[in-house]
This record gives structure tokens, sequence and C-alpha cells, in this order.
């Protein structure tokens, strides 16, 4: 499962230069991204710049930019798309279908813009979790609450240096239907936020949330504001 148009991204989406990226993923070898930022990376101390780089970097230089960003271990999530992804393949995946192919791409085109960013160093250290969050709460059932806490848990021991938090807005023109929802021929606008945890300079953590209930109003399957 790969989230978005998940039906088409049997790898028959690829490109001759996305093909070798993969196999290079696979195979741990010496990866070769052309045009990847400076900022991308490293020790770089992160700011607009370089979260602006990150969310427009699907267009600017493709998937491969996008996935050099993340360390070796690393937790993505959207929880909208009920989507976690520990593995970088995997991940390349799921970003090739941001790329801009065109206006008649089969996903579509996609653009966001980062509106804000806040962020700070700090020492190293990672999530608190609490003290008897293994245990299921009085009143839940036990598969639906470790279904939700699951993720959440997901990377919380992994270290970090530095976090960052952006909030962002996006513009989809859907060629293809999106999560089972008539989105084929339309265009629709909504905001999100991402929030990201580094170490010596590579994403770590990263979750977004963006408004699902104005994406579905905009595809007439929920009704409008009152």
């Amino acid at each position: 499962m790969y989230g978005l148009y998940a039906e088409q991204l049997n790898e028959s989406h690829l490109d001759a230069q996305q093909r070798k990226y993969l196999q290079q993923l696979r195979t741990g070898s010496s990866l070769n991204i052309e045009g990847a930022s400076a900022m991308a990376g490293g020790n770089t101390r992160k700011n607009f710049n370089t979260g602006s780089a990150w969310l427009s970097g699907f267009f600017d230089n493709g998937a491969q930019n996008i996935v050099d960003m993340y360390d070796d271990q690393f937790v993505w999530e959207d929880s909208e798309f009920d989507l976690t992804i520990t593995d970088k393949e995997e991940l390349f995946k799921f970003f090739t279908v941001f790329d801009d192919a065109g206006p008649d791409s089969p996903h579509g085109v996609h653009v966001f813009h980062l509106i804000s960013y806040d962020g700070q160093q700090v020492p190293k250290t990672h999530a608190t979790l609490g003290p008897r969050v293994n245990e299921v709460p009085e009143g839940w059932d036990p598969a639906e609450y470790r279904r939700l806490s699951g993720p959440i848990m997901i990377g919380a021991d992994f270290e970090y240096d530095e976090w960052g938090y952006m909030q962002w807005v996006w513009r989809a023109q859907h060629n293809s239907d999106v999560l089972g929802l008539p989105s084929a021929g339309k265009t629709t606008v909504t905001r999100g936020t991402s929030t990201q945890f580094y170490r010596n300079g590579k994403i770590v953590r990263c979750r977004t949330h963006w408004n699902f209930r104005e994406f579905a109003m905009q595809l007439g399957v929920i009704p409008p504001r009152a």
C-alpha cells in the first residue's frame, strides 16, 4: 500500500532514471542524485529555505532528492493516507507520484508552497512516552487502541538534535481518483503541516497532517460548511 494512487504504483510508472535509483537503494550502492540541494542533509542547520527545498523538491529535483534527506533509520507518516513508511525503497516509490511529469500525468499535478517554519536545535534527545503507554486504557478495545497508538510509538526512541514545524498549502490537479473518491478531472486546495526531527542534518521522524475535511468537501463527498 503506497497511499496515493496505490493501484498504479507497481513500478511500471518509474522511468529509467528512477529504476536505476531504486536498484541503487536495493543494493546499497553509492547514490548519484542529480540536482540535490546542498541543504538536503549533512550538518546544515534547518530553516525556512531547507523546509521549502524539502516541500518542493519533488518538482525541482525529483523523488531521489527527497529520499536523500532522510537518515537510514527513519519513520515517515501521513495519517490521512493511513500510511507509515520506514524503508527508503517504499518512500521512494510513494514520492515518485509527486514528480512533475506534466499536466497529463496519471498521478496529477501537485504544487506545495511553504508558508511558515519554526524550528530549533536542541541537545540530543528522543520522544517521551507515557509510563503505561503499552497498557490498554479502560474502556478501549485492545485492537483499536494498538492500531491507533502503534504508529505514534514508531521512531520514539530515535535520537534527534533539531526539530522543525512547517505549515503549507497544497494545490492538486487530479487526473485519477484519490483514496477511492471521485477526484479525476477536479482540482483541490487545502492546507497542512509537517513536523520533522533531525539527527546530524538528516530526517529521522517526519509526520504530516492535512485538512481531509476540506479536501472531501471540494470533491462533493461531504456537505459544505453551513
